[in-house]
């Protein structure tokens, strides 16, 4: 009998023994194996900011491309406010600015108003010693007719009007446009002579600036943070109404864009804000040298929009 319990104590150690043995077996395995998450694909990497590089790429690749695709002299700003990516720039640099220069003067009358020296009300006699050719309408209204301030600002918007320019260089001060310049950190932008000034070219003397200091005084009134909201929104407002529809508006027809065009012999350029739905599209294009007038505008509607798309 003893030797009978014997024996199945013995057997019961020995069951007891494997079952142990297996037990650690499988607890070692387990512990060895990698966590199920470390065993999942890798991750994908392509989040906004590698795909913002992705596109800011294959727009530049695209910008070069219609660069060169003649002889004509592109300098180009791009830049989408609200995205985290720098604005894209190419061959910027200090430039004739023909009207585009306008758009400082613009500015720098807007501070004023703001600090109370003018008003919008403000009456402007216009004289015959104003009055010069180019573009615009001033030229044509008797003299000794009575503008608002506000209505002369407009009018160098919205008409490009030379008379109007000069009529407000004469009330700012040459110099003191240069010094709001400066003081705004526009650092490729000049202005040496008045419109149609053809004596001063003849001299050397010509206004300047770049798609970068555009385009940065293009963001600030978007952004409401050039002169002030309300001072702001009437720069909008005048940008809006603008006339030569030959470029931006002809390439993003039915499109809100508050822009400025210019124009001189070899060049064509415009700039603006471009309200895309969802997104909005700073923009400015600048020529030089063009090859043909046509030309240089086509190649512009296809650069403004692959930066639309």
């Amino acid at each position: 009998m003893r030797r009978s319990l014997w024996i199945l104590l013995l057997i019961f150690a020995a069951v007891l023994g494997i079952l142990c043995f297996w037990g650690r077996h499988e607890q070692s395995e387990e512990i060895a194996s990698p966590p199920i998450e470390e065993k999942l694909p890798d991750a994908d990497h392509s989040g906004t900011e590698d795909t913002g590089e992705l596109a800011k790429d294959r727009l530049a690749e695209e910008i070069m491309a219609l660069s060169s695709g003649d002889s004509t002299r592109y300098s180009v700003y791009i830049a989408y406010p609200g995205e985290e990516r720098p604005p894209y720039i190419y061959q910027s640099e200090s430039m004739r600015s023909a009207s585009m220069i306008k758009v400082f003067l613009l500015a720098a009358a807007m501070e004023k108003v703001k600090e109370g020296s003018l008003h919008m009300g403000q009456p402007i006699v216009l004289h015959s010693k104003d009055k010069v050719g180019g573009s615009g309408i001033l030229g044509g209204y008797p003299n000794g007719f009575v503008l608002r301030l506000d209505s002369v600002l407009r009018l160098m918007i919205t008409e490009s009007d030379n008379t109007a320019t000069n009529i407000l260089i004469d009330l700012l001060g040459m110099d003191n446009i240069n010094a709001y310049i400066k003081e705004k950190g526009y650092n490729d932008t000049c202005l040496s002579r008045k419109m149609m000034d053809f004596a001063a070219v003849k001299n050397g003397r010509e206004n300047y600036t770049s798609v970068r200091d555009l385009g940065c005084l293009f963001d600030r009134i978007y952004r409401h943070e050039c002169v002030s909201y309300e001072h702001d929104e009437i720069m909008l407002s005048y940008l809006k109404e603008q006339t030569d529809k030959e470029c931006f508006p002809s390439a993003l027809p039915e499109t809100i864009i508050a822009h400025k065009t210019g124009e001189l012999e070899g060049l064509y350029d415009d700039g603006g804000i471009i309200y895309l739905g969802d997104k909005v599209l700073i923009i400015v294009i600048m020529t030089e040298n063009y090859s043909s007038r046509y030309n240089a505008i086509e190649t512009m509607k296809s650069m403004v929009r692959a930066a639309a798309k």
